[in-house]
């Protein structure tokens, strides 16, 4: 079973998103920066300002094409996107993906309960993480849900340890539950696992 496009492309459109933003909130503040610096008049220090001045300049030159480049990627991909659903789908089943995977990725995550451990002095508290748990909320961070007309694609990523991939196979009558629920127009076979991934596949009744 290969990832569909959406699916593919989901971590890559939220990660540059978010480095475009960032780095756009920087352009931003440096900008602001400039200016203020600019408005500052010391006659000593004239030509050391002058100079600092036009080596931001030069960096929010790099900086404002280094942005728009990011936020390209992302961009493009969405239309790419958008393409595929009016031709071969429905434009609204992108942000019906978009929801259950949000919904399912919190559905499935385990509360990480810390343990309080008190060390051999008495005097120092060290908290420890569930190793098990986390390690689970890591695989299933990457979950996807592609919603379409005719069938809906569900990815989950297969835990690394023996103890999470149980929990994982204790939850699956649950999840097929759950998903079914979600899309009561489909009907879902039991889970299929491939190498390091588990597909739920839902045909429309």
């Amino acid at each position: 079973m290969k990832k569909t496009f959406f699916q593919k492309t989901y971590s890559v459109i939220e990660t540059s998103f978010f480095l475009g933003f960032t780095s756009m909130f920087l352009y931003i503040g440096v900008l602001l920066l400039k200016i203020s610096i600019g408005s500052i008049s010391i006659e000593p220090l004239d030509r050391l300002i002058n100079i600092f001045l036009q080596y931001l300049s030069i960096f929010l030159h790099y900086l404002k094409f280094l942005t728009y480049g990011i936020l390209m990627i992302p961009i493009t991909l969405l239309l790419t996107e958008f393409i595929i659903r009016i031709r071969q789908d429905n434009f609204w089943n992108y942000f019906k993906s978009l929801h259950q995977t949000r919904y399912l990725r919190q559905f499935l995550k385990q509360e990480e309960k810390s343990e309080s451990v008190i060390s051999i002095d008495d005097q120092t508290t060290v908290t420890k993480v569930n190793p098990i748990l986390e390690q689970f909320n890591q695989a299933i961070e990457k979950c996807l849900v592609d919603v379409r007309n005719k069938s809906v694609i569900i990815y989950i990523q297969y835990p690394k340890t023996q103890q999470s991939q149980k929990l994982l196979k204790d939850m699956e009558e649950h999840i097929k539950e759950e998903v079914s629920n979600q899309n009561p127009n489909y009907y879902f076979s039991a889970p299929d696992r491939e190498g390091n991934s588990i597909w739920y596949i839902g045909t429309r009744r």
